[in-house]
């Protein structure tokens, strides 16, 4: 009788498990964003010093796309906030190289975190994801 309740959780356990991959399909969506918290002259910095610097746009091996946040016909400048602005570029940066195959963290110094629910802000501003 043991046994049989063995198999039966072993059965159930299998079944639970196949369904979540199931209902998440075999790779799940990510996409890397500013860490929540962040002060707003943080998240400048990381956006106008570190990824956006100056000539950055016209770089051949430019890894993030920092015109959409560009005012004022920047698809993804709005909302007009930090966090956004900081959050499309991240995520530019890190889905770019991570599919050129650098395998890439979702880190940035601590500014950035990984989130499997699409940020995107409208149907204009569309956040590039990776499988």
């Amino acid at each position: 009788m043991a046994q049989l309740g063995r198999l039966l959780a072993l059965a159930a356990l299998a079944v639970g498990l196949l369904l979540l991959n199931m209902g998440s399909g075999a790779a799940a969506e990510r996409w890397c964003v500013a860490r929540k918290g962040q002060t707003a002259e943080a998240l400048t910095e990381i956006v106008v010093k570190e990824l956006c610097q100056e000539g950055a746009a016209t770089s051949e091996n430019i890894l993030h796309d920092c015109g959409p946040i560009v005012p004022p016909a920047g698809t993804c400048f709005q909302p007009n906030t930090p966090f956004a602005h900081a959050s499309y570029v991240i995520n530019s940066s890190w889905q770019r190289r991570n599919s050129r195959g650098e395998n890439v963290p979702c880190d940035f110094n601590g500014h950035a975190a990984l989130v499997f629910k699409d940020p995107s802000t409208s149907a204009h501003c569309r956040y590039p994801s990776l499988p």
